[in-house]
């Protein structure tokens, strides 16, 4: 009698090509989802510019998609080989054992791994989640968990279990197919553990090194909009303190300022990032060295190249190995080097980069898998994206630039800039939910709820951030206070770093910003560079100087962050050009000197929105699209017009500070120069004008205001006033 040969137990139900074609029919469907996202609105921009990257450059758009589908190719074979198990379990207990029954179960499968993979998103990365109904439908899942256990849950369900899931998969493969399921289970551990970002164990502990040089380091760390009086030190303390919130908004920079000097008040002269940063480098104002706004051109940039000394090239000649390292907010050191000798930074600015990101970020399933450190050695261009270098990619790469033996070599110089506390307010968890209320499922969970089509588009959201309810600005601020928390932690991270490997005894520290922002302080909204009205908000940056030796001081009397430069060259020996205009505080950090009040004189940014000013009418300007154009000689930058070059400047409105007055000129639609004056020892955010209150204070001060404005010279606090300043 012959029998039916017995089945082999080790031969899976479902066997692997089934499996994949239904893990694939479910990553084509997610490809040709984002292809009709694009083609509907080019993912992210719904604006000119996604009608010009349309028809004008659709070749490029149409091969930055073909450049994913490697990637696509990848998750299906590594969904397959993850599904499968799961996919035999199921099958091994059903009557329907057909390939196509097995497909069916493998796409339905990847689903839910998918929908799952995408929950996760909520703990680790919900800045790409997006306030919407597909984003608060996750958060909505989560919401069963009591918030007194969610960081416990959090961890078993997003952490633990992935591992767990692993092992299984691997021990399943190994079972049936002996050494080639291990070759299998090893292949699935590094990709599983690259995407799900679980970082290796840890470099071995390098011996400390002694330094070969007596010169100080000097690393100063910013964060874009950043503001000085939105630290804990500065006087912002949160009303939520349950949790990880009971240790305030700025921890680690507190500790740090207990033994540094921290000047009260320090203002930037522009409240934008590439005129700022280049303020900071050269020691000069706006007008000085020639960025006056955002989008310049080639000439203007290589002229400011020419013109310019910046501090980098000042301290090289001193043996000072120098380099920039930073996220997106740091973009602007590929358009302006400002001497740096090694630049680690992502890029925005480059209309090809736009395009490419956004086609990026419309591909869903490429964010979420392979932002991690495999997804940026299979696809490296993607390490340069904006959306994919988080302030957590730019302090490990500072960690592991202090842990590189060579860096005792010879003295350094850095500025690692982070983008934390930009809008619009994205954050990873503890720190996005870290201050607000637990409860609120508003249009601003994540984020502000920041359309940016509207702001390229228009320059009409001052009435619609206006508009806003307390609830809503309360979940802002909240937002705020998380950004300012997890730029803490980063400088936390690299102050231990400089500790562990013996740098920190001969290390000056400076923690500072290119500006600030404004959150709905009265007589403002949001933004920064924008507008005087109110208070100074996005002009006030902090400004501690951490030198070793040196006791703590707290300083009242004000400086400018064309002051830095000076400073620094002062405390490393250097010589200063002449052209700085900047004067140094090095004196004050030593006790040497006495300390008094500089006069502060700021100008606006670049106008996405023109706010009101009570009396005034304004010059018209357009929105950014029209303002803007790409040049494509200039590596696809967007620059300003031509026809708007002088008309943006003659826009802009300027103001002077003392220790006491505020002046603001704002141009008119007429040609004519429009003052203001306020009091801000007791207006502090400049609600009562004061013109004809006060002419003898307005009187100097405007004086003092256009002799800066029409002939690039400065008066002192002491010129403007000779029998002294009037309170």
């Amino acid at each position: 009698m012959s029998h039916s040969p017995l089945p082999d137990p080790k031969r899976p139900a479902a066997r692997f090509f089934p499996v994949f074609g239904g893990v694939s029919v479910f990553f084509i469907y997610q490809f040709v989802q984002a292809i009709i996202r694009l083609a509907g609105g080019s993912g992210s921009m719904d604006n000119k510019f996604a009608s010009l990257a349309k028809d004008e450059y659709m070749g490029f758009l149409i091969g930055q998609n073909l450049m994913l589908i490697p990637a696509y190719l990848l998750l299906a074979v590594a969904g397959a080989l993850l599904v499968q198990p799961l996919a035999s379990f199921w099958t091994k207990r059903s009557k329907f054992r057909a390939a196509w029954a097995v497909a069916l179960r493998a796409l339905l499968l990847t689903g839910i791994i998918d929908g799952y993979c995408t929950l996760r998103l909520v703990d680790t990365r919900p800045y790409f989640l997006h306030d919407n109904a597909f984003s608060n439908s996750y958060y909505g899942m989560l919401d069963v968990i009591p918030n007194a256990i969610r960081p416990q849950s959090f961890f078993q369900l997003f952490h633990v279990l992935p591992v767990l899931f692993l092992i299984g998969v691997g021990i399943w493969h190994i079972q049936r197919h002996g050494k080639r399921g291990w070759i299998t289970a090893g292949a699935l551990s590094l990709i599983v553990l690259g995407i799900f970002g679980y970082q290796e164990i840890g470099n071995l502990r390098k011996p400390t090194i002694e330094s070969a040089h007596d010169a100080p380091n000097i690393i100063i760390i910013g964060s874009d909009s950043l503001r000085a009086d939105q630290l804990g030190v500065g006087g912002n303390h949160p009303t939520r303190k349950d949790g990880l919130a009971a240790a305030g908004v700025s921890p680690v920079i507190d500790r740090l300022a207990e033994k540094s000097t921290r000047f009260e008040n320090c203002y930037t002269p522009i409240a934008s990032t590439l005129e700022s940063g280049t303020s900071l480098m050269t020691s000069e104002y706006p007008q000085s060295h020639g960025l006056r706004q955002m989008y310049p051109n080639r000439q203007t940039v290589e002229k400011t190249q020419k013109s310019t000394i910046p501090l980098a090239d000042v301290l090289k000649k001193k043996g000072y190995s120098t380099a920039a390292i930073g996220d997106w907010c740091a973009g602007y050191y590929h358009v302006m080097p400002l001497g740096f000798d090694d630049i680690s930074v992502s890029s925005f600015d480059s209309f090809k980069i736009y395009m490419s990101q956004a086609v990026v970020m419309a591909h869903f399933e490429i964010p979420l898998y392979f932002d991690n450190p495999l997804g940026y050695k299979i696809f490296p261009q993607l390490g340069a994206f904006a959306e994919f270098v988080t302030p957590e990619v730019v302090t490990k790469r500072v960690e592991d630039r202090l842990a590189d033996p060579a860096i005792h070599r010879k003295p350094f110089f850095w500025h690692v800039f982070y983008s934390c506390t930009h809008l619009p307010y994205r954050s990873q968890e503890p720190y996005c939910s870290m201050f607000g209320d637990p409860n609120y499922r508003g249009a601003n969970q994540t984020g502000v709820d920041f359309d940016i089509n509207t702001f390229i588009g228009g320059t009409d959201l001052e009435s619609k951030w206006k508009a806003l309810p307390p609830e809503e600005v309360s979940q802002i601020r909240s937002l705020y206070d998380g950004c300012t928390r997890q730029f803490d932690t980063c400088v936390g991270r690299i102050l231990a770093s400089l500790k562990a490997n013996g740098l920190a005894d001969n290390t000056i520290v400076i923690i500072t910003a290119d500006h600030g922002d404004d959150l709905y302080e009265p007589g403002v909204t949001l933004g920064h560079g924008l507008t005087f009205n109110g208070g100074l908000q996005a002009n006030h940056i902090p400004m501690i100087v951490y030198v070793p030796g040196e006791p703590a001081k707290v300083i009242p009397e004000s400086v400018r962050l064309i002051d830095v430069a000076p400073t620094i060259a002062d405390l490393a020996g250097a010589d200063k050009p002449k052209i700085w205009q900047g004067q140094s505080f090095a004196g004050w950090l030593h006790g040497h000197s006495p300390e008094a009040w500089r006069p502060f004189y700021g100008e606006t940014g670049f106008p996405f929105i023109q706010f009101t000013v009570p009396g005034v009418e304004r010059p018209k300007l357009p929105p950014m699209d029209e303002l803007t154009k790409i040049d494509p000689d200039y590596n696809y930058q967007f620059v300003l017009k031509d026809q708007y070059l002088d008309r943006l400047i003659q826009a802009k409105q300027r103001c002077l500070r003392t220790q006491h007055w505020k002046i603001v000129c704002t141009p008119t639609s007429s040609g004519k120069r429009h003052f203001s004056l306020f009091n801000l020892t007791d207006d502090p955010f400049g609600e009562h004008e004061l013109t004809e209150q006060r002419p003898e204070v307005l009187a100097p001060m405007q004086r003092a205001l256009e002799r800066w404005m029409d002939e690039k010279k400065e008066s002192s606090i002491q010129e403007i006033f000779p029998a002294g300043e009037p309170s």
